[in-house]
């Protein structure tokens, strides 16, 4: 074969290269914009819902779970583009992992809750979200790595159709999945107040900075995990407590 036949191969392998990134470019931008319409119109509805009158955490979400049986709940932090809702699929846990909220391929996803937790009895719950590169979803997550960020966001609002929460921010870790072997997942229930400690105990070894906000066994948790984008399994994790005062609770609805 001659050098320029080679060379010839090498630009069509060159050139459907650069054609295939560009559909994917292309197929991920179009698939962000359809996310972020589609959260904005879930969001609309909430606030018009809102608008209206004083209402119950099970009136201002009932459209939306009318629309999807598996939404549990919105996650929001004030002040922040991420405002989502929160899906539990208990039998398929990573359903929505690559679906959006109507069950469509969606590389970004919709944030979901734990298989093993239960709604509003587990004693953490956790719910899981991507880092997208765009800025959307969980990447703001990371940000709290930083003590500055932690101090201007320090709460987050979870509500489900129970009712409204507000949980204050304890705990900012980054976790290497292959270093240090903290299966923070395992378990969504204490037996214990040796077992609640433990579990505490491997997080405080790893935080980023002492919050100076104390966690006590009783506590209501809700642990957001998403991966940390400078190790292939690395995760940033923060852990925050159920706040009990309602005045507060109240000041800090988004909607």
């Amino acid at each position: 074969m001659n050098k320029k036949r080679i060379l010839d191969i090498l630009i069509v392998i060159l050139l459907g290269i650069m054609l295939f990134s560009g559909y994917k470019l292309y197929t991920n931008y179009i698939d962000a914009k359809h996310s972020k319409e589609q959260y904005q119109q879930l969001e609309e509805i909430v606030n018009q819902q809102t608008e209206a009158k004083e209402l119950t955490a099970y009136e201002k979400y009932k459209e939306i779970y009318q629309q999807n049986n598996d939404f549990i709940g919105w996650i929001y932090i004030p002040d922040t583009a991420l405002s989502y809702p929160v899906m539990h699929t208990p039998k398929i846990p990573e359903y929505y992992l690559r679906r959006d909220f109507n069950g469509k391929y969606s590389i970004a996803g919709v944030p979901f809750m734990d298989h093993k937790c239960t709604v509003d009895q587990s004693d953490i719950t956790i719910i899981y979200g991507h880092n997208m590169m765009n800025g959307t979803m969980f990447s703001i997550i990371e940000d709290y790595m930083k003590q500055s960020y932690w101090q201007e966001h320090r709460y987050i609002g979870f509500d489900t159709m129970n009712g409204y929460g507000i949980y204050e921010v304890a705990i900012c870790v980054k976790v290497d999945l292959q270093e240090d072997q903290f299966n923070y997942i395992e378990s969504v229930d204490f037996a214990s107040q040796e077992e609640f400690d433990s579990y505490i105990a491997q997080f405080m070894e790893l935080s980023r900075f002492d919050t100076g906000v104390q966690l006590s066994y009783g506590d209501k948790l809700l642990l957001i995990s998403t991966c940390e984008t400078n190790y292939e399994d690395g995760r940033c994790v923060v852990i925050a407590k159920k706040v009990s005062d309602e005045n507060l609770s109240t000041s800090y609805l988004r909607y």
